[in-house]
This record gives C-alpha cells, sequence and structure tokens, in this order.
C-alpha cells in the first residue's frame, strides 16, 4: 500500500506526561494502527512477553506499554492520540523537490546539469538513496539496442523523427486522444502535439514544418517515421514529394530503425503517469502533463548531447530552470483590479499545469476547470488538491505540514525524525 508521509504521533500517557511516537508512516487504506515489534526492537527497546501480556520498555527500562493478549492473538494497545505531525516524505529536501520539478527526473542527470552547469539555476543537487515510489510504479526498463541506421549530425532538420502515440483512454477537456511527437536528430529539440484524430497528422506537420524552418533558416531533409497509416496516405505523400522532402518509412515490426522517436515516447509516458500520480491528478490531465514532460525534457540532458541541453543546441542559449514548478501544485494567482470589486481577494486558489512562453505560467481553477495565464503567482508546492472520483470539481485542499506544540520530549530518546 502507498505511504502518503511520515512523521510523529503525540499520546498522553496514563500519569498525564506527553511523548510522540516517531517515525510512524501514514496509509490513507489501512483500518487499523500497528505497532511494530521489530522497529521497537532496532531502537534499542525491550519486550517481555508473560501471563497472555507484553510489556514494552524503553532504552532506561521505564516500562511504556502493556497489553493483553487479544483473541485474534495480537496485542491490543490502548492508546490516546492527542495530534498528529504529518511530514511531506520528500518536499522538505530540496533535491527531492527538484526531482518533482523536473518531472521525475534521475538524480544522476539532475547532478550532472549542475556540476556541468547545462542549466542556470539549478542549485546543487544530491543525489538520493531514497525511492521515489512514483517513478518505480511508473517506469519500466526494457532492453537496449543498437542503431541499425547511422545517425547524421550535419546540421538542423536534416532529419526529423516523428511517431504518433495513443488513443489515450481518457480524453483532455478540449478532445485529444493522441499526441504526435517530432524530434530532430542533431539536437534532440523535442516538439509535441495534441490531436483528436490521426488524420489530423498532416495538418500538424505543416504547422511545425513552417514554425522550425522560420526559426533555424533551414529545411526539412528526410523524415522518418513508422509508416502508420496516418504517415503513408496519398495526400501525406504528395505533400512531401512537393516539398521537396525524403520520406523514409521503417519496416514493418523494426522499431529500432525509429527508436529516437520510440524511446522518447515511452520517456514521455514515464513523466506522465508520474507527475499525476504524485499529485493525484485527474488522467484527463494527461494533455497538460505531456507537454510540460516535453518542456523538460528539451531542457535535459541526453546521451548523445555532451554537456548541452537540447534547448540549447537549437536556440544556442543556455536555459534558466529556476522557474520550474512542481506539476500539480496549489498556488495563488493574484487577480487583477480590473476583474475584482473593492472587497474580493486579491488571491485566488489555482493549480499549476504548465509554462507559458511570456514567462507566465498555466494554471487551472480546480473548481470551473477553466484556465488562466498569470506572472504573478505564489506557490505552495508542498500542497495537494483532493480531486473528486469524476476529477472535476475539488473537496479540499490535503494539507502536509501540521503544527506541533514546542518543548515536548519525544518517545524516541535519539530524537530520530
Amino acid at each position: 500500500m502507498k505511504v502518503e508521509g511520515v512523521g510523529k504521533v503525540m499520546i498522553r500517557k496514563k500519569d498525564g506526561s506527553l511523548c510522540f511516537i516517531t517515525g510512524v508512516l501514514y496509509v490513507l487504506g489501512m483500518r487499523s494502527n500497528l505497532l511494530s515489534i521489530g522497529q521497537l526492537l532496532e531502537k534499542g527497546y525491550r519486550m517481555v512477553l508473560e501471563d497472555k501480556a507484553m510489556k514494552v520498555y524503553d532504552t532506561e527500562q521505564r516500562l511504556l506499554v502493556k497489553a493483553t493478549l487479544s483473541k485474534n492473538r495480537i496485542f491490543k494497545v490502548e492508546l490516546g492520540v492527542l495530534m498528529q505531525q504529518c511530514l511531506a516524505t520528500t518536499v522538505d529536501k530540496e533535491e527531492w523537490l527538484w526531482h518533482f520539478r523536473y518531472g521525475h527526473l534521475n538524480f544522476g542527470d539532475l547532478n550532472r546539469m549542475q556540476s556541468k552547469a547545462i542549466v542556470a539555476g539549478l542549485p546543487h543537487i544530491h543525489v538520493s538513496k531514497d525511492v521515489c515510489a512514483e517513478c518505480v510504479e511508473c517506469k519500466m526498463l526494457r532492453g537496449a539496442f543498437n542503431p541499425n541506421l547511422p545517425r547524421r549530425l550535419k546540421r538542423k532538420l536534416q532529419v526529423i523523427f516523428s511517431y504518433v502515440c495513443g488513443p489515450i483512454q481518457h480524453e483532455t477537456p478540449a478532445g485529444n486522444k493522441y499526441f504526435v511527437t517530432f524530434i530532430d536528430e542533431f539536437t534532440r529539440k523535442l516538439w509535441i502535439y495534441l490531436i483528436r484524430r490521426k488524420n489530423d497528422v498532416l495538418g500538424v506537420f505543416k504547422k511545425f514544418k513552417v514554425l522550425v524552418e522560420k526559426q533555424c533558416g533551414q529545411n526539412i531533409k528526410i523524415l522518418r517515421t513508422n509508416g502508420g497509416g496516418e504517415y503513408v496516405s496519398t495526400e501525406f505523400n504528395e505533400y512531401c514529394e512537393n516539398e521537396g522532402i525524403t520520406h523514409e518509412v521503417t519496416p514493418p515490426y523494426t522499431p529500432q530503425h525509429n527508436g529516437v522517436a520510440e524511446r522518447k515516447n515511452r520517456t514521455l509516458l514515464n513523466m506522465v503517469k508520474s507527475m499525476l500520480k504524485s499529485k493525484n491528478m485527474p488522467k484527463t490531465w494527461w494533455g497538460e502533463a505531456v507537454n510540460i514532460a516535453a518542456y523538460i525534457i528539451n531542457r535535459s540532458p541526453t546521451k548523445k548531447m555532451e554537456n548541452v541541453t537540447s534547448e540549447e543546441a537549437w536556440t544556442g542559449v543556455k536555459p534558466n530552470v529556476a522557474h520550474f514548478r512542481v506539476f500539480g501544485s496549489v498556488c495563488y494567482r493574484h487577480v487583477p483590479d480590473q476583474l475584482r470589486t473593492k472587497l474580493d481577494d486579491k488571491g485566488e486558489l489555482m493549480i499549476m499545469v504548465g509554462y507559458h512562453s511570456t514567462s507566465g505560467y498555466k494554471l487551472v481553477n480546480p473548481v470551473n476547470t477553466k484556465i488562466v495565464i498569470s506572472r504573478d503567482v505564489v506557490f505552495d508546492e508542498g500542497k495537494t488538491w483532493k480531486w473528486s472520483d469524476k476529477g472535476e470539481i475539488s473537496i479540499g485542499v490535503e494539507q502536509n505540514l501540521f503544527d506541533v506544540p514546542a518543548g515536548e520530549t519525544e518517545l524516541n530518546p535519539e530524537g530520530e525524525p
């Protein structure tokens, strides 16, 4: 079962004094509280079993717990729980915060980006030995293969890889079920387009062609696809011929020939699943997640690009990532004076779902699902919005941190967190 957090539980003993039980795991689906004898032994406590009862002594041989054996052969402990302090397991550590901001990118690449100054605005990252539950559950490893076709590394747009992924079972709010990727082989720059149907591929390819050729002053020479029906239509082939584009279609059942696009799609989907799961976002928001994943990938290191990101290889400018925030975080945007009265609130609760080209953030109102763009935003990245089962209307904010009275002694004499 998934552990949502770890923290302290404060209890009142029979003599009226207070103490803490530390290292308590918060598991939402469990209906009973369990106290681990093995963990108590590891912490130096002593257990005595006699007369169908168990006594627990601390390291100073003080009696802490006395419990009798119940009918189902467990020891029931009656505790007066006063309050709980549930801490987010990862957000309070900067390396984990950037792990989430970077769409669950591995710590090795995060550390390499900072040490090699591949991007600006990234602090020093310690490689964590802890396990990210979302990464383990959502990322699958496959065996590597050697490319069968030589790579052509001469200029931008000489070779473009393309692939269509879908249908995704959950439509986006705009009704999209697919996304199509375009990847420049020379820079490994990635572009994403959301589409409703596969026959929309030709239309987005025309838009993509105009965009990239205007940006870099070069023409697309080769387009490599997997031979799906959306790529081999008569209209698509005629357009490529008229534009002087060589359309290379890989043979059936040889995904290695289009391996760049295949691997990129796997990376995208892994990131999307991890980001949605870590913030409990409804799956209908996969479209925003895949866009932000592409934005992150273009500012991440790749094995084929030495100490440079795809964004820098394409634009010649080192990207700054200081504006990165965790996808799905609770935030508050400033409401302009023109949109409120004097007694209205100046801040509005929103959910962060993307970045905007004007240095702003793409935000969604969790109540009416309306999307807005704003530059004046205050983030609370440690909070998660509780969505309803249908994923349309929110029912509250889940707090990750609760205040605990100061000056109390802890149950664990070593003071472990």
